[in-house]
């Protein structure tokens, strides 16, 4: 388990709020190719913690898993923004931020999982 993985997921993660804040701020014209940017960054984030999920600890697994969740989400309201026509995309752009945030704070609480000391164990009774 090497904190390469911790670090590039934390990274991945932040990237990814930063994209959906950024397509927030701006109309859906402009947001367009940070849409796109963010699809492929959640892609990215997916495949680093798909990587390493056969390592982590069954407490890191249920966030690495509920960050994955957030991550298709995320990917599949960025398609549908791509699609939908101006009005139905801003609404979607909320959705899509708010799912960046979601998969990022997973992300960051599976690395926090994995990261923790481990508990000792009950001396016997």
């Amino acid at each position: 388990m090497s904190m390469d993985f911790f670090n590039k997921a934390l990274e991945q993660a932040k990237q990814l709020q930063q994209i959906a804040a950024e397509a927030m701020q701006k109309g859906v014209e402009q947001a367009t190719p940070l849409v796109k940017e963010g699809v492929a960054k959640a892609q990215e984030l997916q495949k680093t913690i798909v990587d390493q999920t056969p390592h982590l600890t069954a407490a890191a697994q249920e966030q690495a898993n509920a960050a994955l969740q957030h991550a298709s989400a995320f990917i599949a309201t960025g398609k549908t923004v791509l699609e939908a026509g101006s009005a139905q995309a801003q609404q979607h752009l909320s959705i899509f931020a708010e799912q960046a945030q979601k998969a990022a704070d997973a992300a960051r609480s599976a690395v926090h999982a994995a990261t923790a000391p481990k508990e000792p164990p009950n001396p016997p009774a």
